[in-house]
Order: structure tokens, then sequence, then C-alpha cells
């Protein structure tokens, strides 16, 4: 059976501040908070990890899930894996396995809370869903995990040295905290730079050390055909950019939800971009004028 994929720190970051939230007072009299002991108790926590969650950590969230991902929660000052706060013996790998069970949980039960639409969001982002029945998470086969793709992307960025990469990288960053922010057309927006400043770069790049002597064009529905002209694109990929193009550049998609439209426009970045940091790194290295054979790895 595949190992389940890791939720994003980002994520749990969402989720600490959901919590949090939750359990601050509201400020009116006699309002101590919510009392997590029994709201954890409740929603089926095991109870060594209520108490040890209260007696060590005082409900401290970003102790507990930093703690919960590394394995500390559960040595807490203990020699060897026969003593820990569960109470049977437990190895490192099962203590790992059972920390990233937890957060699952406490993800699943802070999407509940009222402040929990940024978590909800945030785990689409890495492929799930939380189900109130079972208060686990489920993975939607169907979605790919922005955050696996977004590391893809900063590695090839890296990898291939491509001018702008913090302006580019910006925009990634800022489309992705944007959709989990709620704020929907924004992170279509920074998508759509992201994919623009992506272009912009090659075609800089390739105009500048190329010796090309096609001019070099203002505008992005231009450059798009500039990089088709000197070979970079084939025609049938250039009409596949233009089609993304046109759908980042579209506003609002009739029959699809604008959180829908935003998390495809994401997604729909990251793999234009891949693909576009790919092929550039292969011309870079052939001197901007053409591509070397690449065997399957």
């Amino acid at each position: 059976m595949a190992k389940a994929k890791e939720l994003s720190q980002k994520t749990l970051v969402r989720v600490m501040e959901a919590l949090e939230e939750y359990g601050a007072p509201t400020g009116e009299l006699d309002d101590p908070g919510v009392n997590f002991t029994r709201f954890l108790y409740e929603n089926e926590f095991p109870t060594w990890f209520v108490l040890h969650a209260e007696t060590s950590y005082s409900f401290n969230w970003q102790g507990i899930i930093i703690d919960l991902r590394s394995g500390r929660f559960f040595f807490p000052g203990y020699s060897d894996s026969s003593h820990n706060v569960t109470g049977q013996y437990l190895s490192e790998s099962e203590a790992s396995r059972i920390g990233e069970h937890l957060n699952r949980r406490l993800a699943a039960l802070a999407a509940r809370t009222p402040n929990g639409e940024m978590v909800i969001r945030s785990l689409e982002l890495d492929g799930y869903r939380a189900s109130e029945k079972t208060l686990d998470l489920v993975a939607l086969e169907s979605i790919v995990s922005e955050q696996e793709e977004e590391d893809r992307v900063v590695q090839l960025i890296k990898r291939t040295g491509i001018s702008n990469s913090e302006v580019i990288l910006k925009h990634l960053r800022d489309a992705s905290d944007l959709f989990v922010g709620g704020k929907d057309h924004p992170s279509i927006g920074e998508a759509r730079s992201f994919v623009q400043a992506l272009v912009d770069s090659i075609g800089t790049e390739t105009h500048a050390h190329g010796c090309h002597t096609v001019g070099y064009p203002g505008g992005t529905k231009n450059r798009l055909q500039y990089l088709q002209d000197v070979h970079f694109f084939t025609p049938d990929e250039s009409a596949a950019f233009g089609s993304a193009w046109g759908f980042l550049s579209g506003g609002s998609h009739p029959g699809i939800s604008t959180q829908d439209g935003a998390r495809i426009s994401l997604i729909l970045s990251l793999e234009f971009g891949q693909l576009l940091l790919l092929k550039f790194e292969n011309w870079k290295v052939n001197g901007y004028k053409s591509f070397r054979r690449v065997e399957h790895s």
C-alpha cells in the first residue's frame, strides 16, 4: 500500500492558526475559551494524546503539531522506545506514522471550526478533503498536489539559473497564498503573471544569447509567437500555450466556481511552468538555438 502524501508545512500552519483562533477567549465576561481536553476527547482522540497535549503543552498547537511530525511528542525525556507517552512499545517509524495520522485528524478537525476555510483550501492544494464522518482526510485522486508541483518548479528554477527568478517565485508564492486566503481572482492574476514572467525571461535570454535574426517583440502573445519563430516552441506547443494563456486571461468561466477556476489556474500554471523550464534547461545548454535528444529516464 502506497504511503499517503504528507501534509505540506503550509497546511500545518493553517491548522495551527485555525485551532488557536478557535480556542481563544472571545473577550466576553466569564469566557475562558474552548476546553480542548473535552473537545478532543469528545472527538475520540486517544486519551494519552489528550492528556499529554494538556499537561506538557497546555494545548500550544504550534509545539504539538511540529513535535508530532518530528516524533518528539512521543518521547519526552525517555531514553528508549519502551517508554513513551502511549504506554506501549513504540518504534521511531511507528511514532512517525502515528504523528502524521494525528496531524491529519487535527487538520480535519480544524477544517470544521469557524475559521476553517483556509485549512480546507490549503488541504485541497495538498490533494485532500476533510471527512466529517471519519474525522480524517480523503485523498482527491483526480487532483494534483499543488505543493508537490510547486516544489518541482522551485527546483527547476534553481537548477536552470533562469534570470528574474526572485520575481518569478514571488508570483508563484502569491498565487498559492491568495488562493488559500480565498482571494480567487487575484490568485488567478498571479498565476498568469508567473507564466508571463517565465515567458519573458526565456525570451529575453534567448534574444540576448541566441543570435537570432527575429526581432524581439513586446506583449506576451507576441513573445509566444517569437519563441515559435526561433524554434523554441513547435507550432503545436505554441497553440497549447496560447490556449492556456487564454484560460488564465479569460476572467470568469461559466459553469465552474471561482474557487475551482482559481485552483485549476494555479495547477495549470505550474504544469506549463514545468514544461517551459524543462525545455529552457535543454535550450540553454545548446546555445539558445536547438535541443538535444532526451532519453526517457
